[in-house]
């Protein structure tokens, strides 16, 4: 062979001592299970910068990471009660955007929606309250309108447990707009 020259080998598996499946056994022997450790930022246990439990910890990452939990908690529950069908890949359902939905929706959860319920709330207990006048009417879903100054057009808020009645009796209303009810 003379005038051979052989290839610089840049891995460190010599031809001539070891074929290449020996060499892969010996290199990688012992790190079965050694690939990059799994993250422990969303996980339970102890915050890291406090030394509390992360459920109970007050620190900014503590309060963000319960708070981002609890909105994809709300979002996978009014996906649910909507009927929305799951995605094939469910980390695609994570975002509202993704739903396989004909109408464009938004969630929102905790304290920011509080005065919304806070209005609802009132409004319904008004509606109970001068209900009891009215014949038929402790069988009919309610509902709320808001229409805020300056705008013409208004928002509508029901509870999502009682949106199909609302539903029909809104259809119900454009179909036989005679009707008493």
């Amino acid at each position: 062979m003379s005038g051979y020259i052989k290839p610089k080998n840049s891995n460190g598996w010599d031809p001539e001592k070891e074929s290449w499946d020996e060499y892969k056994a010996n290199r990688f022997s012992g790190q079965q299970g050694i690939g990059m450790a799994n993250s422990q930022k969303n996980a339970r246990g102890m915050c890291p910068e406090t030394d509390l439990p992360k459920r109970t910890c007050r620190c900014r990452t503590c309060i963000n990471r319960k708070n981002r939990a609890k909105g994809k908690r709300k979002q996978n529950m009014v996906r649910k009660k909507l009927g929305i069908p799951d995605r094939k890949f469910h980390g695609a359902d994570a975002h509202e955007e993704n739903w396989r939905s004909a109408v464009r929706i938004e969630v929102k959860a905790g304290k920011q929606v509080g005065p919304i319920a806070t209005r609802f709330n009132k409004a319904e207990a008004q509606s109970w309250e001068n209900v009891k006048n009215v014949v038929g009417g402790r069988g009919k879903p309610f509902m709320m309108v808001a229409m805020p100054d300056g705008e013409s057009d208004g928002i509508v808020l029901f509870r999502l447990s009682k949106m199909k009645e609302v539903l029909e009796g809104i259809l119900s209303n454009w179909e036989n707009p005679e009707e008493e009810y």
